[in-house]
Order: structure tokens, then sequence, then C-alpha cells
């Protein structure tokens, strides 16, 4: 054998045992995880948390791997848990920094006593040449690692996923959450208990952007002037998306699975058929042109919230489920279970039994709505 495959050979071995490591890493922090009832970024991000010291939230997020979004719920979880703290940045007031709280800090480090231990005991019998070597490799990697996360995080070019076909493995996924964190062109979104996968998804036009991590499938679509959909016509929202080629989307939802649903920069036109879904929350924030909703039977009181100017909604809901509608900003023409009604500001309606019963839709609509119409199946 020459020294050259030999050496191809060493190199393919140290990789094939670096992404072994990482992979048992993960594994490790998930464990720890369970044991304190957080989530396995959670870990990831408290071991940040104690290399660094205190950190603003997109540092955080930075380092971590996350979205600015992803890493301002992951803080609000582990402030709620005792973990970290928010406190003024001394330099700048108008910024918010998060340090860990030093003794829950050492309650995750002493879950890492035993594995330190071992760790040092393996490498004591290398010598100083060799462990700079481990050390430099080691360093190295991180900095390759984070940047090639960034790489992939970077919206791909349409050559690279033409047909956009997605779906991910449901894996050990106990509740799922649907995250548009941009604009939507015309979606339609329905449920399929047959559906072996977590989801799947099909985008024609521009292709989004779409990631899973611990059961949050998010979808970023690059902000472009197609996606300007949404125009006002003598001061009442108008769909302009008709004058645009036909970009669509469809994801289907397993329905095993409960769901909440979000759309923070509006869409052109939404079709849900949650029949099927175990549906426990809907927000869409930025209005829409077209909204049209089929929903399931409620468990519990579960809220949908749609804000921004609306051009038509339309709810359905099975015969006899209670709904509390709360309505701000005025409606031009709303009917509700075949009974006429008209606000210039805010006006609350309820269907029968929606007052007491305990599994319900509470819906909120702000914004204004050219028309709204909510009826039974």
């Amino acid at each position: 054998m020459s020294s050259a495959s030999s050496r191809e050979e060493l190199i393919e071995a140290v990789l094939q045992a670096s992404r072994k490591g990482h992979a048992q890493a993960a594994l490790f922090s998930q464990a720890v995880a369970d044991r304190l009832g957080l989530a396995g970024t959670d870990i990831e991000c408290l071991d940040v948390l104690g290399q660094e010291g205190r950190l603003t939230v997109g540092r955080l997020a930075e380092l971590a791997g996350l979205t600015t979004g992803s890493a301002t719920r992951m803080v609000d979880r582990l402030e709620q848990a005792g973990y970290v703290r928010r406190l003024p940045d001394p330099a700048d007031r108008r910024r918010v920094l998060v340090e860990p709280v030093a003794e829950r800090l050492a309650k995750v480090g002493a879950l890492h006593d035993s594995l330190r231990k071992t760790g040092r005991e393996l490498i004591a019998g290398y010598d100083d040449a060799q462990l700079a070597a481990i050390a430099s490799y080691l360093e190295g990697s991180v900095e390759v690692t984070r940047a090639e996360a960034a790489r992939l995080r970077e919206p791909a070019g349409p050559d690279e996923i033409e047909g956009g076909s997605y779906a991910a493995p449901v894996g050990g996924t106990s509740s799922g959450r649907l995250v548009f964190v941009s604009g939507a062109p015309r979606i339609s979104v329905r449920g399929d208990a047959s559906l072996e996968e977590l989801y799947r998804a099909q985008f024609r036009g521009p292709i989004p952007r779409v990631r899973v991590r611990e059961g949050t499938v998010t979808v970023s679509y690059v902000r472009t002037s197609w996606l300007n959909w949404r125009g006002q016509l003598a001061g009442q929202a108008v769909d302009v998306s008709g004058h645009w080629r036909d970009d669509r989307g469809e994801i289907v939802l397993n329905a095993t699975v409960p769901w909440a649903i979000e759309l923070r920069g509006g869409a052109s036109k939404l079709i849900v058929d949650a029949r099927t879904l175990r549906l426990q929350s809907f927000d869409l924030h930025g209005g829409a042109s077209h909204v049209q909703m089929t929903l399931p039977a409620p468990e519990g009181s579960v809220r949908i919230a749609l804000a921004g100017g609306m051009n038509r909604i339309e709810l359905e809901r099975p015969a006899g489920v209670a709904m509390a509608i709360d309505l701000s900003g005025g409606v031009l023409q709303a009917i509700v279970d075949g009974a006429a009604h008209r606000a210039t500001g805010h006006l609350a309606l309820h269907t029968p039994g929606a007052g007491t019963a305990r599994d319900r839709y509470e819906v909120e609509l702000s914004g204004g709505i050219s028309k709204l119409e909510v009826k039974t199946r």
C-alpha cells in the first residue's frame, strides 16, 4: 500500500470518527435535556452561554445555529425554567443581554462531570505535540462546521431544488409546528392520518427554504417583488396575485400529531383543510386576500388569530361546535350561521354555548375585513 493511500485512509478515519463523535455528543446532550425536562437545543445554548457569558439573543442565535425567532423562544423557555435571566446591556441600555443563572448552570454541568473525567483519562496518554495537534483539529472543525451550517441556511438557488419537493420523518415528534417566517403565495395545508412522514410539501414557482428541527417545520420565502400580492383600493384589501405567475405550494401534515400553524408575513390565498388534524392553534399576521379554513372538532379552547387587512375569510366548523368571535377594525359584511352583521369598529359574536363550552374556538380578527363567513358543516 502506498503512503498516499495510507494517508487518505487515516484522514478518512479521522473524519468518520469526528462525525460519530458529533452524533454521540448530540445524543448525550439530548439525554441531559431529558433528565432536566429541557430540549436538546436548550442544553447546547446553555453550553454556549457557559463558555461565552452574557450574549444578545442575536449573537446567541448565531453561535448556536438558530434563527433569531427560535433563539428568542428558547430564551423564553429557559427564563421561565430559571436557567437564564435577561438584563439591560450596561454599554447600551436599549439592548438586552441573556446571562446564565450560575446555580442552574452548575446543575447542568454536574451531569457532564463523568464525561469530562473519562475524557481526561482517554487523552492523558498522548504527549504534548499530539494534544496540540488534536486541539488544533477540533478548533478548526468548529469553525468549518459553523461556516458550512451558515452556508446551508442561505436560500438555495432554484436550479438546486427544482421541483420543490420536501419531506421529513416523524422520528420521536410528539407535536408539530408549521411556521411560515415570511409572506407566502397561494398555499394549501391539509392533514393526512395515513402519511408516514411528519410532513410532505410541494412548491411551484419560487421555491422556499424548508427546515425541520424538533418537530417545527419552518418555511421561508425570499422576499421579492412577486410576493407583493396584496394592495389597497379605496381603503380595502384587494387581491393582486392574479397579475403574477401561478406560484403555489401544498403541504400535507401527519394527522396523528397535534399541530400549531403560524404565518408571520401574510398570504395571498390560504386554504386549510384541517378536518383530520388535531389543531392546537392558528395564527396569521400580515393580512391575506382569501382565507378558507375547514376546522376539526376542537380539543379544549383553540385560538385562531388573524391580523392585518383581509379581503375574504371563510370558516367552516363541525355542527354543534361553539365559537366566540372578537373582531376589531371593522367588517363590511359578516355572516355567522346565516345571520348578517356589520360594524365600523369592534364586534363580538358568540354562537350558542360559546360562553360555557369546554371545547370551542376563540377567533380573534383584527385589521379590517371585507367579508367574513362562518358556517357549520
